[in-house]
């Protein structure tokens, strides 16, 4: 692994995640109980979405280990004085954040080039599949919103940027 990736990541930090689609990054969000969908899958409440118009949510990723081309991280929602939710997977392999149930697999970051801008990777469960996006049309937004799964949809590259 590049030194200077090792330096800046292989620890703990908080940070923002954008999925890159279109030479642009997408923000992620959590669903949310006003989300509604005209037909198709209807995502739990706290599943991890790309797209819409604000700001990607702030992660806390607490450093594991690493191997030669991984880091591995527990990832949670920045918790502001509340129990964490971290992240996971339904039955579904959907990703989402959970709070009662328990989260004990580290997330996989695969490093695949430094920019100004943060570390661009693919993000890997635990058993090394890469997160994909599936689109959910129509969404009650008219924008375009993704779900994020490990074993469906189109493999995502993502923006890694460490909050200052």
């Amino acid at each position: 692994m590049d030194p200077e990736i090792q330096t800046a990541f292989a620890k703990s930090f908080s940070g923002r995640l954008f999925a890159i689609a279109a030479n642009k990054y997408v923000p992620l969000r959590l669903s949310e109980t006003g989300d509604k969908w005209d037909w198709g899958i209807a995502p739990q409440y706290d599943w991890l979405m790309a797209g819409g118009k604000e700001q990607s949510i702030r992660l806390d990723f607490a450093f594991d280990s690493q191997t030669h081309d991984r880091l591995h991280y527990h990832i949670s929602l920045a918790s502001n004085g509340h129990p964490p939710k971290k992240l996971g997977l339904s039955r579904n392999d959907y990703l989402g954040f959970y709070q009662k149930t328990e989260v004990t697999d580290c997330w996989k970051i695969e490093p695949l080039e430094l920019t100004e801008h943060g570390l661009i990777c693919y993000v890997r469960d635990h058993e090394g599949y890469r997160v994909g996006a599936i689109r959910d049309v129509p969404h009650h937004s008219r924008q375009p919103m993704y779900l994020l799964n490990t074993k469906e949809g189109e493999t995502l590259t993502f923006l890694l940027r460490q909050s200052a």
